[in-house]
């Protein structure tokens, strides 16, 4: 059974002021094994009234189409068979670590696919996931008119795809920071917080670095904005996080507090001893993304405390697998 999968806690803060779209329209959501893709999938069926079509590698819970996206012919079966009116692109290799060891892979996968998308899709809206992580400023609290730089190889292929898109009419391109969220069927989705709850299973200490600062915040929030953006008919490039700073060790330490976890398992660490680099102060604004939908993200505070209870018999369970 499919489901919305918006958090009960925060249900009630996202929905405020939110109005549903005025004429049916065709949604593809690349990436429907992921954490962002699945939640939207099940979101936007439930609260548009347009057919949502969702598409990744592999077969999923939300998954219409299983295509190859770096494959220009599947991505022209992919045109000739759904016509879609909007595209939302989540798919991607994230994983820093994967990205400078498969480079040619994470080439592919984020800026192959990107294109071949918005060859296909000229007339589309296209709405492109990139990340945060495009900035890299000793200052932080960067806008979106702030100054990109690739501080590693990940970062380089967003920026690339990112040309791509900017070349498309119709376009968005969000700038989220680190999403979290809990994922309670077997898919592609080793968000922030799975990859602690893996980390805490396998009895392993996660490494947390205490000088790299940013704004997580919680998917199930930007699935919301994802459903605004499409109703206000939006344009150009918006930043995505809670509007409070935090430190990843914090912000772990924060979630270990909260569902009671063993500290053990958590380490503050120094960046420099990180093997992959990513910008130290990684702090974005998003009053833009807030004014122009005229919506305001909930504390971080809140976020935490939703997935807390929305997840906790979950992820009990989940710890308890052998």
């Amino acid at each position: 059974m499919r489901s919305s999968g918006l958090i009960p806690l925060i249900q009630p803060l996202v929905m405020s002021g939110a109005s549903g779209m005025g004429e049916e329209k065709t949604i593809l959501i690349t990436g429907a094994n992921g954490l962002v893709g699945h939640r939207a999938c099940g979101y936007l069926r439930k609260t548009t009234p347009g057919k949502i079509i969702g598409t990744s590698r592999g077969e999923g819970v939300n998954v219409d189409l299983v295509s190859n996206l770096t494959d220009p012919a599947d991505v022209d079966r992919i045109r000739t068979t759904t016509h879609p009116d909007i595209i939302i692109h989540t798919a991607a290799i994230s994983r820093t670590d994967v990205c400078e060891q498969k480079q040619e892979l994470c080439f592919e996968t984020n800026v192959t696919a990107t294109a071949n998308l918005c060859e296909a899709f000229p007339e589309a809206k296209f709405i492109f996931f990139s990340t945060y992580a495009v900035y890299n400023t000793p200052v932080g609290r960067c806008d979106e008119e702030c100054i990109t730089c690739a501080s590693n190889y990940y970062i380089k292929t967003k920026l690339e795809a990112e040309e791509h898109v900017t070349k498309l009419a119709d376009h968005v391109i969000l700038r989220p920071s680190v999403i979290f969220g809990y994922v309670n069927h077997h898919q592609n989705s080793k968000n922030y917080f799975m990859q602690l709850l893996a980390n805490i299973r396998m009895k392993k200490v996660m490494q947390s670095p205490k000088d790299q600062l940013f704004n997580p915040i919680h998917v199930d929030i930007v699935v919301e904005i994802l459903k605004r953006i499409i109703e206000s008919d939006v344009c150009g490039t918006f930043n995505i996080g809670s509007n409070e700073d935090i430190s990843k060790f914090e912000f772990n330490r924060h979630i270990m507090e909260k569902f009671g976890f063993n500290s053990e398992y958590l380490e503050g660490i120094d960046s420099k001893l990180l093997t992959v680099k990513r910008p130290t102060i990684g702090t974005i604004s998003s009053a833009k993304v807030q004014r122009e939908l005229h919506y305001e993200i909930p504390p971080l505070e809140k976020m935490i405390d939703a997935l807390y209870t929305t997840s906790n018999k979950d992820v009990n369970r989940y710890l308890a697998e052998s």
